[in-house]
C-alpha cells in the first residue's frame, strides 16, 4: 500500500521567531523617527512662539516711539533718553489711554542672574509694576538718538542742539542669537510743540 505524504500548512516556529523579530525592529525604528518628528515639532514651537513674541515686542515699541509728542516749554514731560532709557509722551501708550498724549518710561536693565536684557514699560497706572515688553540674551542693548541729519547721539537733546524736542529717528542696539540686530523707529508727531494760541492772543490784546 502507498501513502502520500502531505505537508501540513502553517509556519515553523523558526519562521514566527523571524518575524518576530523583523517587527520588533520595524517598532523600533518608526518609535525612533516618531521621538525625532516630536522632538523636531517641540523645538519648532518654541522658536515659532519666541519669534511670535518679539514681532509683537517690535511692534508695540514702535507704536510707542511713532507716536512721540512734544511737551510745552515749560511742560515737565518733555523727550528724554540716554543709553538706557526713554522718557516722554505719547499717543500711542500701552494702556486705554491710547490716543492721548501721555506719560511713559522704556527702561532697559541687564538681570546679571539670567544673563538677560529686560525692556520695561512704565506710565502713570504702571509706575510701581512696570511691564515687561521683552528681552534677549546677554548685556548688549542701547538707544541712539538721530537728528535730521543723520548726526548720531548717545543722549538727546543734544547738549549744543536744541532746535528739536523729538529726534529724527531711534535706534535700538541689540543682539540675537549672539549676532548683532539693529531696530530703527521713526516718530511720526511733530518734533516741536504747537504754538500756545492762549498765549499768543493774551499777548496781541494786551
Amino acid at each position: 500500500m502507498v501513502f502520500s505524504r502531505r505537508r501540513l500548512a502553517g509556519f515553523t516556529i523558526l519562521e514566527m521567531l523571524v518575524v518576530i523579530a523583523m517587527s520588533g525592529m520595524i517598532v523600533m525604528i518608526l518609535l525612533q523617527a516618531l521621538q525625532h518628528v516630536m522632538t523636531l515639532h517641540h523645538r519648532f514651537g518654541v522658536e515659532l512662539d519666541r519669534n511670535r513674541q518679539q514681532a509683537i515686542a517690535q511692534s508695540w515699541i514702535r507704536q510707542l516711539m511713532e507716536g512721540l509728542q512734544p511737551d510745552l516749554d515749560d511742560g515737565g514731560n518733555k523727550f528724554q533718553g540716554n543709553g538706557n532709557e526713554i522718557s516722554g509722551l505719547s499717543t500711542s501708550v500701552l494702556t486705554e489711554q491710547f490716543g492721548m498724549p501721555t506719560p511713559f518710561s522704556l527702561k532697559m536693565r541687564y538681570d546679571i542672574t539670567d544673563n538677560r536684557t529686560v525692556v520695561e514699560y512704565a506710565d502713570q497706572l504702571h509706575k510701581d509694576r512696570p511691564i515687561q515688553l521683552w528681552s534677549w540674551e546677554g548685556s548688549r542693548g542701547r538707544f541712539i538718538y538721530i537728528d535730521n541729519k543723520q548726526r548720531e547721539y548717545e543722549s538727546w537733546p543734544p547738549e549744543l542742539d536744541h532746535s528739536r524736542q523729538i529726534p529724527a529717528s531711534i535706534r535700538l542696539e541689540t543682539e540675537r542669537d549672539g549676532q548683532p540686530w539693529i531696530l530703527s523707529f521713526n516718530p511720526a508727531g511733530p518734533v516741536n510743540p504747537l504754538p500756545d494760541l492762549q498765549k499768543a492772543l493774551a499777548g496781541v490784546l494786551n
